[in-house]
C-alpha cells in the first residue's frame, strides 16, 4: 500500500545509464520505497518485455523518468519502450517525476525531451551523485504529499457497535431475606449451594415464595438493582426487598459515581440482554463468555434438528442456518455434536452514549447442549476459511435479529423486551481513506463483483 512502501518505477534506457540507475535505486531505498527496475527487482515472467514493463508501470505508485542521451529500443517501430512507459504512467494518472541529464542527446531523444517538458517540470543533473540527491528529495516531497492525502481525508466506516436504549432511571432497594430459611428450603429439596452468594440466596428466596421472575436484576452491596419498579407492590421482586428502602435513581447518576458503579451497571445491562435473548433460545455460556443459538426442535428419535431462521435483507428474503447437526458416523440414530452460530458482546460508553459491541463466533455443543471443547480446531478452521464478507453477513443477521422493535414483522416469534433496545449500526467518519482494492482483494471473486459499483456506493447490508 502507498502509505507503507510505495512502488516506484524507474524508467530509462539501461546500458548507457548504469550508474544513474544505481543512484536511482539507492534514492528509492533511502525513502523507504520499493524500486521497480527491470534489471534488479522484476521477476521472470511468461510474457514479452513490453507487456511486462507496462504492467509494472500500472502497478506502481510513482513513475520516475530519467532522460539520458539515447532514445532507446522501439518495440513497435515508433515510440521507444521508455516513452511507452511514460505514456502509460500518464494515462493511469500516476505521479511522474522527471530527471534530465546534460548528456548530448540524439535527435529522437531531443524530440521526446520536448514532449516531456511541455507537461512536467524536470530537474537537470550533471552526474549520478547529483541524481541520487535530487531524486531522494523529490521522492520525499511526493510521498509526503500522497500520505497527507490519505491521512487528512476520511471516509465513513461501519463499526461493530450498535447504539442502545435503556430506561432513564433504575431502582435500588435493600435485600430482605431469611438466609437460614433459604438454607433449610434448599436442603429439604436437596439443592444446596456450594459457597452461595447473596444472589443465590435471593433466587432461592423467590422460589420459596413460588415466584417466577426473570433474572434481569443484580445484587450488590446487599441491595437489589434493577430497571423494574421496586416501588410497585405488584412486581414479584419486591417480595424479597425492604420496600421502605426502595428508591429511584438516574442511570447516569449511578454509573458516574465510581468505577465500581460503572462495572455493576454494565453487569445489569448484560443480565437484561440475557433476558432479552432467552425467549429467542439464545443462551449465555458463562465459561466461554458468549451467546449461542440453541436448537428448538427434535425429531421422532429425540434427535435435535437443524435450526434455520427466515429473514429479509433489504428486499431479499433469505434463510440463515444458525444450528447445524452432525450425526454420529457409527450410529446415525445419534447426534454427535451441534455447530451453533454465536457471538460475543460488550457494553461501551462513548461521550455519554451507550453501545453494544457484537462479534460473531462459532461454538460446538454436545447433544446435551454442553460445550464441546474438543472442537477447538474445527472453530479455527471455520474462522480461517471465512472472509470479511462472511463475517459481516453473520453480524448483519445477528444485528437484525436482535432488533425486534425495528424488525418485528420479520421475526414473529419475538416479543420486544422493554428494558434494552438496539438501534442501527454505528457509522463513524474519522477513518483514513483506504483504497477499495486493499480490502476488495481479500474477498472471493464473486464477492468482489458484488462490491464493485461505478458510483462508489455499495450497500453492504444488502449483499
Amino acid at each position: 500500500m502507498f502509505i507503507t512502501q510505495p512502488k516506484i518505477f524507474i524508467s530509462s534506457t539501461v546500458f548507457d545509464l548504469n550508474n544513474e540507475r544505481t543512484a536511482a535505486y539507492n534514492a528509492v531505498n533511502k525513502v523507504g520505497g520499493f524500486p521497480v527496475m527491470s534489471e534488479k527487482t522484476m521477476e521472470a515472467q511468461s510474457t514479452d518485455s513490453l507487456t511486462a514493463c507496462l504492467s509494472k508501470v500500472m502497478e506502481s505508485d510513482i513513475y520516475v523518468l530519467i532522460l539520458g542521451a539515447r532514445y532507446g529500443w522501439q518495440p513497435v517501430g515508433k515510440e521507444s519502450i521508455t516513452e511507452l512507459e511514460y505514456q502509460t504512467a500518464r494515462s493511469q494518472k500516476i505521479p511522474v517525476l522527471v530527471i534530465n541529464t546534460t548528456y548530448p542527446k540524439e535527435t529522437l531523444q531531443k524530440e521526446f525531451e520536448k514532449r516531456v517538458e511541455t507537461n512536467y517540470f524536470r530537474k537537470t543533473v550533471n552526474d549520478a551523485f547529483e541524481l541520487e540527491k535530487e531524486l531522494e528529495q523529490a521522492l520525499k516531497t511526493e510521498i509526503c504529499k500522497k500520505q497527507n492525502e490519505y491521512f487528512n481525508k476520511t471516509e465513513p466506516v461501519y463499526s461493530n457497535l450498535v447504539r442502545i436504549q435503556f430506561p432513564s432511571h433504575l431502582f435500588i432497594a435493600d435485600l430482605d431475606i431469611d438466609k437460614k430459611a433459604v438454607k433449610k428450603y434448599n436442603k429439604e429439596r436437596k439443592r444446596p449451594f456450594f459457597k452461595p452468594n447473596l444472589h443465590d440466596y435471593a433466587v432461592s428466596a423467590l422460589y420459596m415464595k413460588d415466584i417466577s421472575f426473570p433474572h434481569d436484576w443484580i445484587v450488590w452491596d446487599g441491595k437489589i438493582i434493577t430497571f423494574h419498579n421496586l416501588q410497585d407492590d405488584s412486581i414479584g421482586l419486591t417480595k424479597i426487598t425492604d420496600r421502605g428502602t426502595a428508591e429511584s435513581l438516574a442511570c447516569d447518576e449511578f454509573y458516574d459515581t465510581s468505577v465500581d458503579h460503572l462495572s455493576q451497571f454494565k453487569y445489569l445491562l448484560k443480565k437484561c440482554l440475557e433476558t432479552k435473548l432467552h425467549k429467542l433460545k439464545i443462551k449465555w455460556l458463562k465459561d466461554e463468555k458468549l451467546f449461542a443459538f440453541l436448537p428448538v426442535q427434535k425429531d421422532d428419535l429425540e434427535r435435535w434438528q437443524p435450526r434455520s431462521i427466515e429473514w429479509t435483507k433489504t428486499k431479499k428474503s433469505a434463510t440463515r442456518k444458525v444450528v447445524d447437526v452432525k450425526y454420529d458416523l457409527k450410529d446415525k440414530t445419534k447426534v454427535f455434536n451441534l455447530r451453533s452460530l454465536s457471538f460475543r458482546t460488550g457494553f461501551e460508553i462513548l461521550e455519554s452514549d451507550w453501545y453494544l459491541s457484537i462479534k460473531p463466533e462459532w461454538i460446538f455443543l454436545w447433544s446435551d447442549l454442553k460445550v464441546c471443547h474438543w472442537a477447538f480446531k474445527n472453530i479455527q478452521w471455520l474462522k480461517k476459511n471465512e472472509r470479511n464478507m462472511h463475517v459481516f453477513n453473520h453480524y448483519n443477521f445477528i444485528l437484525r435479529y436482535l432488533q425486534p422493535s425495528q424488525m418485528e414483522s420479520l421475526f414473529i416469534e419475538y416479543k420486544d423486551y422493554p428494558f434494552i433496545k438496539l438501534e442501527k449500526i454505528e457509522m463513524f467518519d474519522f477513518a483514513p481513506i483506504v483504497h477499495d482494492s486493499v480490502w476488495k482483494n481479500l474477498e472471493a471473486i464473486g464477492a468482489q463483483k458484488k462490491l464493485t459499483d461505478e458510483d462508489g456506493n455499495v450497500d453492504l447490508f444488502g449483499i
